[in-house]
């Protein structure tokens, strides 16, 4: 969570950035306080160089959107915000350090915030020591940002746990981010993962009168330009509660399709447009430029420009690998219908991640010497019938069928162990085992976490019967998809939520946690149920399921 300093180090440290715009020379700092114009960046780290008079701190602007830290490695990190209320590019300062109160700065920099990039300012600070929580803090000469928080990844041979927190699909008009709240006070997270649907492209839910969502250029919430997909993160990032999650641990970010555009599959649409006034190549390179300006990614150069697919190590316990499962698949079969069969999906040879990113998975999987093997995934592994052999959403991997099966045996017959998934997308808490088929039957290669949403609606309300109402309730529908899935050990279509997934030496630990309701900020997090995985079996073990504080048994 932000904390702020104490006033004597606030008011020096402005005192020195009012100086140095008011005087006519430049401004002088000691050796210890380098900072950075423009510099070579790599991964791990920048080069300094001396700050110069036009290096001057911004004598105005805000700090409206909070702060990021991302893509951490064991001496490195990516921090990030934004600057509001300024009308021309210019530079603010950057400091990192061990402690809250910034008396032992390790870091000092300054950082541009460009009008080309819509005033985002990132910047990779390197130098930083393996397994290290720092804390972190920007300031143009009128205001301070919230202070941050991360850690580093812990070196290859650390033993220790390693947590790790899963989100998705947060619809802003469909409920307050109350999750965000729990997971921002979630106690010593390595780092947290959005696993897709971080903003929504158009309104596909209501919820409360204050979240009313009115981008777009019709005010209709429907984002096609790149204007107007900068709008759309402005607004989602004005929530305190999802600043507050960005503040409180390092983050990292696979897109799904609402990012772009619902359902839509590599250079094809989706279908889900109401009013299409940009092409949708163009619309997805302004959601793209969008997304890559919002997110604290790594200064990493690709050959691929647009490949967010990668990987990062987490000490001993963890290799977390973040999977693109929309830019290289073939088209949804069966015209994405959902609740009918689909002979199409079973076709040999279709794919969703893409033959190099295959390659590429194949590769890592096969080359880890981590203990778990976690692939952050948007879009459920497992089968998902109702009825039993019937899929109900070919959007998911059952839709790949034959390149699901090629991956899990792949990791059967190379005998890799230990690999694991947490998922997003469906708005429904899951957990289970993948087999080479997706269901009993199978040989079971791996194990799937699917941590709910934080405010997009779930199956019951999709098919028209809010929880607690009609034939189908949520407790109803558990207890079906339980019967006909048996390789799916818990579900939960009540709550709203997130996951906490702790990676230890002898075992995988899952929590699923989810807020009594969304339709207020301050509603308490609730834990759901508890996992177990033992190192090198592929089952999963419901520790405890908790009876839900709106009455309906999730387990």
């Amino acid at each position: 969570m932000p904390r702020s300093r104490p006033v004597p180090d606030e008011l020096s440290r402005r005192s020195v950035l009012t100086a140095g715009l008011a005087g006519t020379g430049a401004l002088v700092l000691g050796a210890d306080a380098l900072g950075a114009a423009a510099r070579p960046c790599s991964a791990d780290g920048c080069a300094t160089t001396p700050l110069r008079t036009a290096d001057r701190v911004l004598r105005e602007g805000t700090f409206a959107h909070g702060v990021a830290s991302g893509h951490p490695t064991q001496t490195a990190a990516t921090l990030w915000t934004r600057v509001e209320g300024i009308e021309r590019s210019g530079r603010i300062e950057l400091e990192v350090a061990r402690d809250s109160g910034f008396s032992d700065v390790v870091h000092r920099e300054r950082v541009r915030a460009a009008q080309v990039r819509d005033y985002v300012a990132r910047a990779r600070v390197g130098d930083l020591e393996p397994g290290e929580r720092y804390f972190y803090r920007f300031a143009t000469a009128a205001s301070d940002s919230p202070v941050g928080r991360f850690v580093t990844a812990r070196p290859p041979d650390s033993r220790e746990p390693v947590r790790i927190g899963f989100f998705s699909c947060q619809d802003y008009q469909a409920g307050f981010y109350s999750p965000h709240g729990g997971l921002a006070a979630e106690d010593d997270l390595d780092l947290i993962v959005s696993l897709g649907d971080y903003i929504y492209e158009r309104t596909f839910y209501e919820g409360p009168p204050e979240r009313r969502d009115t981008t777009g250029a019709n005010g209709d919430a429907e984002v096609q330009t790149l204007p107007e997909y900068r709008d759309k993160y402005r607004l989602y990032r004005s929530d305190p509660q999802l600043q507050a999650m960005h503040a409180a641990s390092a983050f990292m970010a696979i897109f799904d399709d609402h990012e772009v555009e619902d359902n839509w599959a590599a250079q094809a649409p989706g279908e889900a447009t109401l009013d299409r006034r940009v092409d949708f190549l163009d619309r997805r390179r302004n959601a793209f430029l969008a997304y890559r300006e919002w997110m604290p990614f790594g200064r990493v150069v690709c050959p691929e420009p647009n490949r967010f697919y990668r990987s990062l190590r987490l000490g001993a316990n963890a290799e977390i690998l973040l999977l693109d499962t929309r830019q290289y698949r073939d088209d949804q079969p069966c015209g994405d219908a959902f609740f009918r069969p689909c002979p199409e999906a079973r076709e040999p040879g279709r794919t969703m991640l893409g033959s190099r990113q295959v390659a590429w998975l194949e590769e890592r999987l096969a080359g880890s010497d981590a203990t778990w093997k976690v692939l952050a995934n948007q879009i459920m592994l497992m089968a998902l019938d109702l009825p039993a052999g019937n899929p109900v959403n070919p959007d998911q991997w059952d839709g790949y069928a034959a390149e699901r099966e090629e991956l899990m045996r792949f990791v059967l017959d190379r005998g890799i162990r230990n690999v694991t998934a947490i998922t997003g997308d469906i708005h429904t808490f899951f957990a289970g085992v993948v087999t080479t088929t997706g269901r009993v039957g199978g040989a079971p290669a791996a194990t799937e976490f699917v941590g709910g949403s934080v405010t997009s609606l779930g199956i019951p309300e999709t098919l028209g019967f809010p929880p607690g109402q009609g034939s189908m309730t949520a407790a109803t529908l558990t207890e079906r998809l339980e019967t006909q899935n048996p390789h799916i050990k818990f579900n939960n279509h009540a709550h709203r939520g997130y996951g906490v997934m702790e990676c230890r030496p002898d075992e995988l630990r899952c929590a699923f946690r989810g807020a009594t309701t969304t339709m207020r900020p301050d509603a308490p997090v609730v834990t759901l149920a508890e996992f177990r995985v033992p190192r090198d079996e592929v089952e999963v073990e419901v520790r405890r399921a908790h009876a839900n504080p709106l009455g309906l048994l999730v387990a």
